[in-house]
């Protein structure tokens, strides 16, 4: 496939730039550079960050733009935003308090005593999480939990005298990693920065339509759309994947000796709470503070003007830098700390944003549109929502919803207009939906983590994520269209 990948890239880039096409020489070669990248992008040949920015070295090389064009884009308050974002989670899976925060959970009253509270409550556990944390990142710090507990399954599925055939995964087992990496997956919707995805599409919103969209704005949008995804979620993972047996008598005590064997919260968890705080506390306060004095009051301009989400994030970060630990350990996080961190998004995010302003520069993104809009002219807006969602999704199964999303929403508000609907909430079904992509190991980091688990069959993830991405395309639709209306966003 690699090799494959590299062969037809450069293949169908030439023919993309030499093809008469009607189009303007920048905007074909820009067209030429899409159709690479997005080839390598599929097929892997190099590093999908290698790729991206390859893109950009390309674009300047085929004269769509100069340099300090094609990469200011890397100046963007978005990837400040992710690098604060990127620097907390790994202060959190330093010091364990997200695994810390996963046990306590599976110890509310009554969870532990049922299979199907634990599957539940923990996929609940990784939507909240992920609503601010990487969901790559979540699925990575809850997996060794939930192989913990599979192997609990396992033992007490003996006990009760059933079969337990190892060359074929327990369901109950499957149900529970399968939950992990879609709830790690769905709550990144709660937030605008959950996922590198979501900060695409709210920037091009904003900026396109020239709208402000607050924190708590996305937050009331999306959180409806979580809640009821999460049900469809649960009902779907459990039908397909129906638990061999309902009860787990020796889950609590093993779960309290997992606990006790953490100890307290050290010094080093305390820190990264107080930071964690501060991060959320202050990315709610400017939205919070127009809603009580109003965004006319000079307090909500400065705060909102003052305090981004961007600045927080950076403020949040540093925090972790200068809270002590001890004089022997020194700080919270040493910079030799984040040389482990995946930086690899960052750059995908910024070539993701650059590709997004080039094809709005050069025009490439309204020609596009205009001639696929003259292919579905009229067929009805609801139409053209369901097409937004589905394409989304469906990109998002091939490859990251990141390059989903880059290539998507430049045009889709054209699209949405020829067809008949609008194009802002078109954009935003787009957005919302392009985080959904269940079906295979590829289709978000989260579900290639818990997979390699070895715990999960293929069909099994294929057959269970096929039913709760056509139930993403209805939730996503009728959420996005209902919430907008009520609140009035756009």
């Amino acid at each position: 496939m690699k090799i494959l990948g590299l062969l037809l890239g450069p293949a169908l880039m030439l023919i993309t730039m030499f093809l008469p096409s009607g189009l303007e020489q920048e905007q074909q070669n820009l067209l030429a550079v899409i159709v690479v990248t997005v080839t390598f992008w599929v097929f892997q040949p190099l590093p999908i960050p290698v790729t991206s920015v390859l893109g950009l070295a390309l674009c300047i090389i085929f004269n769509v733009a100069p340099a300090s064009t094609v990469f200011g884009a890397f100046s963007s308050p978005t990837l400040f935003l992710l690098i604060g974002g990127f620097i907390l989670t790994q202060s959190m899976s330093k010091y364990g308090l997200g695994q810390r925060i996963a046990l306590k959970a599976l110890l509310l009253p009554g969870v532990a005593r049922s299979t199907y509270r634990i599957i539940i409550v923990f996929g609940a556990l990784a939507t909240l999480l992920s609503g601010v944390i990487d969901n790559g990142a979540v699925a990575a710090m809850l997996l060794p939990i939930a192989l913990g507990l599979v192997k609990i399954f396992s033992s007490d599925v003996e006990e009760k005298g059933i079969n337990v055939n190892g060359a074929t995964p327990l369901r109950l087992s499957s149900a529970l990693l399968l939950i992990t990496a879609y709830g790690a997956t769905l709550g990144a919707l709660v937030t605008p920065f959950g996922d590198a995805s979501n900060l695409v599409g709210w920037k091009f919103i904003q900026t396109e339509f020239d709208t402000d969209i607050s924190v708590l704005e996305w937050m009331a949008m999306g959180g409806p759309i979580v809640i009821t995804m999460f049900a469809f979620l649960c009902g779907i993972i459990l039908l397909v994947n129906r638990p061999e047996i309902g009860s787990l008598p020796n889950a609590t005590t093993r779960i309290k000796n997992q606990l006790k064997a953490m100890g307290p919260m050290d010094r080093g968890e305390v820190n990264t709470l107080i930071a964690f705080c501060f991060a959320v506390t202050f990315w709610f306060l400017p939205p919070v503070i127009g809603m009580v004095v109003g965004k006319e009051n000079v307090i909500y301009q400065f705060a909102s003007g003052q305090l981004p989400p961007s600045v927080v994030a950076i403020l949040a970060a540093a925090l972790l830098f200068m809270l002590p630990i001890s004089r022997e350990k020194g700080f919270t996080l040493r910079w030799r700390d984040t040389a482990s961190m995946d930086w690899g998004p960052l750059l995908l995010v910024g070539s993701a944003l650059a590709l997004g302003t080039m094809m709005e520069r050069t025009g490439l993104a309204q020609t596009l549109g205009q001639h696929i809009a003259g292919e579905i002219a009229g067929v009805g807006a609801i139409w053209v929502y369901i097409a937004a969602a589905a394409l989304a999704i469906s990109m998002s199964e091939l490859t990251s919803n990141l390059v989903s999303i880059s290539v998507l929403v430049p045009i889709i508000p054209t699209l949405a207009v020829s067809g008949g609907g609008d194009p802002k909430a078109a954009a935003l079904i787009a957005t919302f939906a392009a985080i959904y992509g269940f079906m295979l190991p590829i289709s978000t980091s989260a579900n290639a983590i818990v997979y390699s688990s070895g715990q999960i069959p293929f069909r099994r993830m294929v057959k269970t994520g096929l039913l709760v991405d056509l139930s993403g395309i209805a939730v996503v639709v009728t959420g996005v269209l209902l919430v907008v209306r009520w609140l009035n966003v756009l």
